[in-house]
């Protein structure tokens, strides 16, 4: 399996297909005060009854939460349409995901693993199922890869045929399908780093209480 990992203020990030894994520093924190801060963090951002902590085992140090999380980033082939009111310029998509977090004196680490990618509603009575899971096969955290981009286009290129769409502009669209992606798995790796940080953010700034 293929591994990344970055640096981003100090904190090391690790990058799998599908998975980026943090470890942080709480300097000064027990274990059982990062516990209940990450606990505080779960409740005020996990509010609906999609959203299930899975285990919550302090003697462990561990806890585990699924739920979903949305993803906005541009959308490259406005460039294409600048003009159309009708196109956004920027998408969003959303996945199941969980998280699990283990705990211990002075830091912790969160694993954050996309489960799968929540496909809308039939459109036109087309079923988009299929097409959203190659979607969520693009995504990967150690970085976009040809043969994926390949195969998308000989499957994307079926259903153009099937739509009437002319040959000079399907090779348009073909160009647009690594940036799209790029900016897809951009966006997502944002998403994910940025709820990573809020956790971080909590676990920092909650103190003892004094009552």
């Amino acid at each position: 399996m293929t591994l990344t990992s970055s640096k981003i203020y100090g904190q090391e990030f690790e990058n799998e297909e599908k998975t980026i894994t943090g470890i942080y520093q709480a300097d000064g924190k027990s274990k059982s005060e990062i516990f209940s801060a990450i606990n505080k963090w779960i409740a005020l951002n996990y509010n609906s009854a999609k959203n299930v902590v899975q285990l919550n085992d302090k003697e462990s140090g561990t806890i585990i939460v699924k739920g979903i999380n949305e993803a906005v980033y541009k959308n490259v082939m406005k460039e294409m349409y600048p003009k159309n009111k009708y196109m956004q310029e920027y998408n969003t998509v959303e996945f199941n995901h969980t998280i699990e977090i283990n705990v211990k004196d002075n830091r912790y680490r969160i694993i954050y693993h996309l489960t799968d990618i929540i496909t809308p509603a039939p459109v036109a009575g087309y079923n988009l199922e299929q097409q959203y899971s190659i979607i969520f096969d693009m995504i990967d955290f150690t970085g976009l890869k040809q043969e994926k981009i390949d195969f998308y286009n000989l499957y994307i290129e079926e259903l153009w045929k099937k739509a009437m769409v002319g040959k000079k502009k399907r090779e348009e669209f073909k160009e647009m399908t690594k940036p799209t992606f790029e900016e897809l798995n951009k966006g997502v790796k944002e998403s994910v780093k940025t709820t990573m940080n809020s956790v971080g953010t909590t676990v920092k700034s909650t103190k003892k209480d004094d009552w």
